[in-house]
């Protein structure tokens, strides 16, 4: 059969506070058509559908346009684990009914791993689990380690000798490399697994880490299918698609409407090229090696690349100056002045000169002169 390995949807996630939502929603529009051309019988999504134990209605609507898309109109089984960022009681809710559409959601570890079986292939669906609820699924065993909780439950599943057996998991395995959009891995240490703790398994579809790579000869993580900070931007995004006939695999490769870019150069080089850059929708981080952030040239900016969502500056005193659009709108008229003040001066300015300003201020804001 034909299964495919995605992960890490984050639903209603944001970017520098802009939705990536509808990102996400021309994801799964590739993603239907994957399913389509490939012939994709089962699709395995392993943990983080949301960014939010608690989501809001928007992503919440998506997710259910795409569990229809693929399970109602499509007749495909869906398998799901859930993971640290999904409610998982809430994912996993009504989970009987669902199974008869062909949506499997394991949310938790405490009934055991749930099985879905299928002719030449049995799935085991393992959610993000904390130690304390393996101690308390299996009592007789010394657990002292997340690693430890890991090899108790995976020795425990009754793999099926005569079919092939694939794992379905959410976890951060050791000699992994986490993405800076991993902002909820465990990267001290004390949660990772150990990558043999997963011999015996034919293949085995982890989520956690947004970055697709592979751990040994049957460990991979599919990665994000969007990207979620601007150290991805010159990252490849992808679904994985394997053939439990030999277990090959290919990755089917996901570009972004507007991609995230960073932009790096002198202002005047950088304003010239945005007169006929074709890709001024992109989502963007712009870093001046001439100049310091400040607000004029930020809405100068902003005039070309209507999605520019963070502004770097060059260094003032050691210290690289940015700005965001959350933080230029949220500033002080003061603010501004002392970072135009300090840009052109390369010195704070004096008690007397922030006098003069808030004069002139209170002036402009009662419709009179400063005197």
């Amino acid at each position: 059969m034909r299964i495919l390995h995605t992960s890490d949807w984050h639903l209603g996630v944001t970017l520098n506070n802009v939705s990536l939502l509808e990102e996400q929603r021309l994801f799964l529009e590739k993603l239907y058509e994957i399913v389509d051309v490939e012939k994709i019988d089962l699709v395995m999504i392993a943990g983080d559908v949301f960014d939010h134990a608690v989501s809001n209605a928007d992503a919440i609507s998506l997710y259910n346009e795409a569990m229809t898309a693929l399970c109602v109109e499509r007749k495909k089984k869906v398998l799901i684990c859930a993971g640290n960022h999904d409610g998982a009681a809430r994912l996993s809710s009504c989970g009987a009914l669902l199974e008869r559409a062909g949506l499997y959601v394991a949310g938790s570890v405490r009934d055991g791993v749930k099985r879905v079986e299928t002719e030449d292939t049995v799935f085991h669906l393992l959610p993000y689990f904390s130690i304390d609820e393996v101690r308390y699924l299996y009592p007789e065993d010394e657990i002292k380690s997340y690693d430890a909780a890991m090899r108790a439950v995976i020795r425990h599943i009754g793999k099926d000798r005569k079919r092939n057996n694939v794992l379905i998991a959410h976890c951060f395995v050791t000699g992994a490399q986490p993405s800076e959009s991993d902002r909820s891995a465990m990267v001290g240490g004390a949660n990772m697994v150990g990558a043999d703790a997963f011999e015996g398994f034919d293949y085995v579809a982890l989520g956690h880490l947004h970055r697709a790579q592979e751990i040994g000869g049957n460990v991979r993580y599919s990665g994000s299918p969007v990207k979620f900070s601007f150290a991805e931007a010159n990252t490849e995004k992808s679904v994985t698609v394997i053939d439990t006939s030999d277990f090959s695999r290919q990755e089917a490769v996901l570009f972004m409407e507007h991609d995230l870019r960073v932009v790096k150069g002198n202002y005047s080089e950088i304003l010239d090229a945005a007169e006929t850059d074709a890709r001024r929708e992109d989502y963007l981080k712009i870093e001046l090696l001439d100049e310091y952030a400040h607000v004029e040239i930020l809405n100068t900016l902003r005039n070309y690349y209507p999605n520019l969502l963070s502004l770097v500056g060059k260094q003032l005193h050691n210290t690289e100056t940015s700005l965001s659009i959350e933080k230029a709108a949220s500033l002080h008229p003061e603010d501004i002045m002392m970072m135009f003040y300090r840009e052109y001066t390369g010195e704070e300015p004096n008690e007397n000169q922030m006098k003069w300003f808030r004069k002139a201020i209170e002036a402009e804001q009662k419709g009179g002169d400063a005197q």
